[in-house]
């Protein structure tokens, strides 16, 4: 049992009815009750996503198997893909794709800075054999958020595949896949659907099933064909993280009865909050356009996040995040996933103020 709580963004504090959830005893991964849950779990991601005909496919991984997936399933050796990349997780996208020889076209934004559609739509002008735009939703590392909206007008203008890493953001931000044109959408368990870590959620369209069909990337566990021979009968193909899904299946039961606008709708009325009384305390931030998902610190020159947050968890109880490869030490992350509500915003902001800002304006 850990002795802190965690205020990063995700893994979240779970809400205990769907953390109890998974505590009970579980059923057979092949009983006719356990696809009762899955099924119902893919019919409320179906809601939620706003695109009704889209295949959901659940893997037990972390997100980045999701997207490990999408790539292994969507593409052939040799495919050209534009990435782009607005902080670590963009950076994932290449790696993964680096990882499977796919031919990248990589266009990297400053930190803290969103993807500019104009340049997107620029590159797949200039390069007519590039297959699909691969992007972030939320990127983690920054706070930063992409206009997903107009880059789907953008790639669908051109025919080419949207792929969405929506791992952060989903929940936490508004989406609408079929609307804004997004043909793949992975999200996971342990972000904003407010559930604990270990499943890893992929939506697909049918032009991106199409495009399935014509992979010939090497793949066996996360292999979408074999899994959608399964997904039919609301099953998964292998053994999955039982328990984890009935917490995953009750925490969107929970979002899809208040509404998923409604719940866009808190999380940023209380990332506004944080944000308006912080920069009213001396604070400042990174992103030019902030994720509701979360909000990142920036700090001055001289003064180490790291020694905040260590002197904040063992003194109060509390986990913020530090920033990611070279950010750490710069950047406090704190998350409004999970505990968005006024009680933990306003004791986020405590703390801040008694142990981070004296340090700050003093830097």
């Amino acid at each position: 049992m850990s002795d802190y709580r965690i205020f990063a963004p995700g893994p979240v504090e779970v809400d205990p009815e769907v953390l109890a959830e998974g505590g009970k005893t579980f059923p057979y991964h092949r009983d006719k009750s356990f696809a009762n849950i899955v099924g119902k779990a893919a019919q409320d991601m179906k809601n939620i996503l706003f695109s009704p005909n889209s295949r959901i496919f659940f893997f037990t991984s972390s997100g980045t198997g999701g997207m490990e997936a999408s790539i292994a399933n969507l593409f052939s050796e040799g495919d050209e893909v534009l990435i782009t990349s607005i902080g670590k997780f963009g950076q994932r996208w290449r790696e993964i794709a680096d990882a499977y020889h796919l031919k990248v076209h990589y266009l990297r934004f400053e930190m803290g800075e969103s993807a500019d559609p104009s340049m997107i739509e620029e590159r797949l002008k200039t390069h007519p054999t590039i297959k699909a735009v691969l992007t972030t939703f939320t990127e983690t590392s920054t706070g930063a958020i992409n206009d997903v909206k107009a880059i789907g007008d953008i790639v669908r203008s051109r025919d080419r595949l949207f792929v969405l890493d929506s791992i952060a953001g989903l929940v936490a931000d508004e989406l609408r896949m079929d609307e804004w044109k997004v043909d793949t959408v992975i999200g996971g368990a342990q972000k904003a659907i407010g559930a604990p870590p270990g499943l890893s959620i992929v939506a697909m369209n049918n032009r991106a099933w199409e495009a399935v069909s014509h992979s010939r990337l090497p793949k066996y566990y996360f292999n979408m064909q074999i899994a959608e021979k399964f997904r039919l009968k609301n099953f998964t193909p292998w053994t999955p993280a039982i328990t984890v899904m009935m917490s995953m299946a009750k925490s969107l039961s929970m979002i899809t009865e208040k509404g998923i606008e409604q719940v866009w709708a808190e999380h940023a009325k209380w990332a506004g909050i944080f944000r308006n009384k912080a920069l009213e305390m001396g604070f400042s931030f990174m992103p030019t356009t902030p994720s509701n998902a979360l909000s990142v610190i920036k700090m001055p020159d001289g003064v180490d996040s790291t020694e905040i947050i260590t002197e904040i968890k063992e003194k109060e109880g509390i986990l913020f995040a530090n920033g990611q490869q070279e950010l750490k030490g710069h950047l406090i992350r704190i998350g409004h996933m999970g505990h968005t509500n006024e009680a933990d915003t306003l004791k986020a902001l405590e703390v801040l103020e008694k142990y981070a800002l004296t340090k700050v304006k003093g830097g």
